[in-house]
C-alpha cells in the first residue's frame, strides 16, 4: 500500500492544490461494508445533509444498505453496488463494475467521502470522476485523495465517521443513529407479531444469535439455558431472529407457544419493524446489535475478544455489554484458534439473564 500510495503521490501534488468546490451540487457517501458500519455512518449523514441542504445526497451502499436507509429523509439517492468486495456469499461482478462505474461518472459529483478508508472505494470513487475525494485512506490510495483525515484510534467509528464529514466537534453520545420507518411498516410488524401468538400485555425479547464470524458467537447450548429461564420465570414472550444458524435454536423451543420462530423468515427491512415492538434485545456483537439500537430499546450485547469494541460496537449509554477480557484480544480471527474459546465461554446464561432482567426494571421504572 505504500509503494502505491508512493507512485500516486509522484503525481498528485496538483491534485493536493485543489481549492474545495465553490459549489456542491452532488455528494457521494460510499459505504460499502456491513450493517454495523453503515448505522456508525447515520450521523455523519444526517450532519452533511444539514451543511448542505439544497445539495443532493447519494449513497452508494449494498443490499444490507438499502433496506437500512429506505425512508431516511437526509438521503436522496440509494445506489446499491450488490457484488462490492464487501458483500458476503457474493462474488464480485466486473460487469457490475463498469456499469456502476459509468453511471456514477455521469452524474458528475462536486464532492465524495470514502466512510471506510479503504483503497478500493477510494480507487473507485477516482474512476467515477468525483471532483474533489475526502477519506482517511489508511489502507491505501491517499494519493488518489485531495482531503486525506487524521484517523484517531482512539475514537469510535460514529466519531471518525462525523470528524470526517465536518469541524464540529462531536462526542459518540452527541451522534444517535437513527432508521425511519412507515406506520405501515410498523402496524404489518404488529399485526404479525399477533398472527404469531404475542400476547398484549407481556414484553417481547428479541435474542439473535448469530454474528458474523464463528468467532464472535455464544454458545447455543447457553442460548438455551437462557431461554429455558425466562419460559420459567417470567411472562415474557421469546422472539428468536437471525438468518440460517440460528434455526436450531428456535427448533428446540417449536413445543413453545411463547418462543417465535422468525429465522430466515423475515426481510431485514421487516426484522427492524419487529425490533421497534421490542422491550429488550439479546444478541452477539454483530449487525442487529447496532440495529436495536437506532430503535432506543434496551440492549444486553454479549461481546467477544475478537475486535476492538469500545471502537466498533453498539455505544447507547443505557446499552449493557457483558465482555470477558483475555490476554489474546483482540485477535481478529473468524474462527477462535484458543481451546474453549474462552472470551465466550467464559459468559455464562445466568449473567446475562440477571442483566436482561436489570435493563427490564429499569424501563419499568
Amino acid at each position: 500500500m505504500r509503494f502505491f500510495d508512493w507512485i500516486f503521490d509522484l503525481f498528485s501534488k496538483q491534485a493536493k492544490a485543489k481549492p474545495f468546490p465553490s459549489s456542491i451540487q452532488n455528494i457521494l457517501v460510499v459505504r460499502l461494508d456491513h450493517i454495523g458500519d453503515l448505522t456508525c455512518s447515520l450521523p455523519a449523514i444526517s450532519i452533511l445533509k444539514k451543511q448542505y441542504p439544497n445539495a443532493r445526497l447519494s449513497l452508494l451502499t449494498g443490499k444490507e444498505g438499502e433496506a437500512i436507509l429506505a425512508q431516511n429523509p437526509n438521503v436522496d439517492e440509494i445506489i446499491v453496488f450488490r457484488s462490492n468486495w464487501f458483500a458476503r456469499g457474493i462474488f464480485f461482478n466486473p460487469f457490475e463494475f463498469v456499469k456502476l462505474v459509468w453511471n456514477l461518472r455521469k452524474k458528475a459529483f462536486d464532492l465524495g467521502f470514502d466512510l471506510r478508508g479503504d483503497l478500493r472505494n477510494i480507487v473507485l470513487m477516482a474512476l467515477a470522476g468525483v471532483r474533489y475525494r475526502i477519506a482517511y485512506g489508511i489502507a491505501g490510495g491517499s494519493g488518489l485523495l485531495d482531503r486525506t483525515g487524521v484517523y484517531d484510534t482512539a475514537l469510535h467509528q460514529v466519531e471518525l465517521n462525523a470528524k470526517l464529514v465536518t469541524e464540529e466537534v462531536f462526542t459518540k453520545t452527541d451522534l444517535v443513529p437513527k432508521i425511519f420507518l412507515g406506520e405501515a411498516e410498523i402496524g404489518e410488524a404488529l399485526q404479525t407479531l399477533k398472527n404469531l401468538g404475542a400476547r398484549s400485555g407481556t414484553k417481547l425479547i428479541a435474542i439473535h444469535p448469530e454474528a458474523g464470524y464463528p468467532s464472535k458467537e455464544w454458545e447455543e447450548e447457553k442460548f438455551v439455558v437462557l431461554i429455558h429461564r425466562f419460559l420459567r420465570e417470567s411472562r415474557d414472550t421469546i422472539l428468536i431472529f437471525g438468518v440460517s444458524k440460528a434455526r436450531q435454536l428456535a427448533e428446540h423451543f417449536a413445543h413453545s407457544a411463547r418462543v417465535i420462530n422468525l429465522v430466515g423468515k423475515c426481510s431485514l427491512r421487516q426484522m427492524v419493524a419487529l425490533l421497534s415492538h421490542c422491550h429488550l434485545f439479546i444478541g452477539n456483537d454483530s449487525g442487529p446489535s447496532h440495529l436495536a439500537q437506532t430503535l432506543d430499546i434496551p440492549i444486553v450485547v454479549i461481546a467477544s475478544g475478537t475486535n476492538e469494541y469500545d471502537q466498533w460496537g453498539v455505544w447507547a449509554k443505557d446499552a449493557q455489554v457483558l465482555k470477558h477480557a483475555v490476554p489474546c484480544s483482540p485477535c481478529h480471527l473468524k474462527y477462535c484458534n484458543v481451546l474453549g474459546h474462552p472470551c465466550m465461554s467464559h459468559i455464562s446464561a445466568e449473567e446475562v439473564f440477571e442483566e436482561a432482567q436489570r435493563q427490564l426494571t429499569r424501563v419499568l421504572q
